[in-house]
Parts: C-alpha cells; sequence; structure tokens
C-alpha cells in the first residue's frame, strides 16, 4: 500500500479512502474497488476483509460513524424545528404597517418559513411625454404561495404522536358500535380536511400579492 500516512487516524491515503467510500453503502469489496486497489474477485474481496479488519479502520469508522449520527441529529433537529415554525406561524406577520406584503429580503427566517413558494414581478411605467418618455422601474410585485398549515401540524402532531388515526379503537359505544376517542376524531377530522383551503392560515393555492 502507497501514500503518506495521516499521523492523527495511523492511515494511509488508500486506506483512508477505502473507510470513506465503505462508509456510503457499507459493501466493502465495492469500496476496494473505489479506493483504486486492483485486486479482483475473491483475492479483492480477502483484501477488503482484511482492511475491514485493520484496528485504524475500524477505529476510523466509529469516530466517522460517530460525526455522522451527530450530523443527521442536527439535520433531523432543524427540519423539526421549521415545522414547529410553519405551523405556529401567523401570516399576519407578513404584512408592513401600510398593509402591504412584506418583500422577501425584509423577512425573518420564521416568517419565511411560511412561504412555500413565490413569484417577484418587476413593475415598470412610462414617464414623461413625446420624445422624453422613458420606461422606467418603479417597484416589485410579489406573489406569495403560502404553506399548508393543516399539512403542517398533521406532521406536527404525528411526531409528536397526538393521534394516530390507523390506531384500531377497542371502545364500544351506541349500539355496540366503536367508540369515537378523542384522539381518533382528531386524526378523521385532518384526514377530511387534510390539503383544503381552510381557514385564515397558509392554504394550498392561496396567493398574497405586493406592490
Amino acid at each position: 500500500m502507497t501514500g503518506k500516512t495521516n499521523p492523527t487516524t495511523g492511515l494511509q491515503e488508500q486506506q483512508q479512502r477505502f473507510a470513506d467510500e465503505y462508509l456510503i453503502d457499507f459493501n466493502a469489496t465495492a469500496a476496494y474497488a473505489r479506493a483504486g486497489y486492483k485486486s479482483k474477485g475473491a483475492a479483492a474481496w480477502t483484501a477488503a476483509s482484511r482492511l475491514l479488519g485493520n484496528p485504524n479502520v475500524q477505529k476510523y469508522l466509529a469516530t466517522r460513524r460517530t460525526e455522522l449520527t451527530r450530523r443527521i441529529e442536527v439535520d433531523q433537529a432543524g427540519a423539526l424545528q421549521n415545522i414547529i415554525d410553519m405551523a405556529q406561524g401567523d401570516i399576519r406577520c407578513l404584512i408592513n404597517e401600510d398593509g402591504d406584503i412584506k418583500p422577501l429580503n425584509e423577512l425573518t427566517r420564521e416568517q419565511a418559513c411560511l412561504i412555500q413558494g413565490f413569484e417577484a414581478e418587476r413593475m415598470h411605467e412610462w414617464i414623461g411625454s413625446g420624445e422624453e418618455r422613458v420606461r422606467e422601474w418603479v417597484g416589485t410585485r410579489y406573489k406569495y404561495k403560502l404553506v399548508n398549515m393543516v399539512e403542517v401540524r398533521k406532521l406536527l402532531g404525528m411526531h409528536h404522536g397526538l393521534f394516530n388515526p390507523s390506531k384500531k379503537v377497542e371502545l364500544t359505544g351506541k349500539d355496540g358500535k366503536p367508540l369515537q376517542t378523542q384522539q381518533a376524531a382528531l386524526g378523521e377530522l385532518l384526514d377530511m380536511v387534510g390539503g383544503a383551503d381552510t381557514g385564515p392560515g397558509a392554504a394550498r393555492g392561496r396567493k398574497a400579492t405586493a406592490h
């Protein structure tokens, strides 16, 4: 094996490349080939297995796995925070004191979470007359497509286990029929209104315009 040895990991360049490649799909033989080793077939499998058992490789893999786990946890926490911001958001925060929709560059991160998509149209007017008549930019009109608040709140509820529409109801109500619990009722309600254009929240297809 050739290449410089990393004093931190104790691995040669090609060994470290093998370990990094292994973390992609956990296929030792494939990682061995992608790392640039030349052996084929059974010889490649044997050599890859030997590399995987190298104490320095094992230590490096353990460290990388810990780093990846922490990164995933951070990403998951960030995604959950975005859902919380959307679920608890109030579309009135998108309106400025003049009653117009705020432009994107004036929105906070929490406010921007309420926007699923947008269009920006530059507005022009003709100024002057005759040969001095010119077309000038007078502002930008924004059209915002807001997030579906019902769907977002449904996601948040599922994350916290507040309801489970598919859960079987074992209680018995009138005439032997299943007793609808508050949990089941909430799940059914969300199923009925999921995706509907309801309430003051940001429903599918609703647009807001600013000048």
